[in-house]
């Protein structure tokens, strides 16, 4: 009798294993895009901005900098760059610069 009960709780794992891989099956998206809809890029985080900056330009910018530029490249909305640390003049062409090569600009 032990046997039997044994063997029906396999039978019922199995059925919950097959239930999980179908389940699995309609997650997932379809491998083809359509032509008008193209992969989007995720947008670059500040730390490798900052990282690109550094290596490129031997500075490393602050955060406060980064959205300052951000405010005024029109990325973000105005007024969400805090006015007591704004970027210095000579560095907005560095922080420009690496803007583009992450396809911000």
């Amino acid at each position: 009798m032990a046997r039997l009960m044994q063997g029906g709780s396999k039978l019922r794992l199995k059925r919950k294993m097959r239930i999980r891989k179908d389940d699995r099956g309609y997650a997932r998206q379809p491998r083809h895009q359509p032509e008008e809809q193209q992969p989007t890029r995720q947008r670059a985080t500040d730390q490798e901005i900052q990282k690109w900056i550094s290596r490129q330009h031997g500075f490393v910018p602050e955060s406060a900098w980064l959205l300052h530029c951000k405010e005024q490249f029109g990325l973000v909305a105005p007024g969400t760059a805090p006015n007591e640390n704004p970027c210095p003049p000579e560095k907005v062409a560095a922080i420009k610069q690496a803007f583009r090569r992450f396809g911000l600009l």
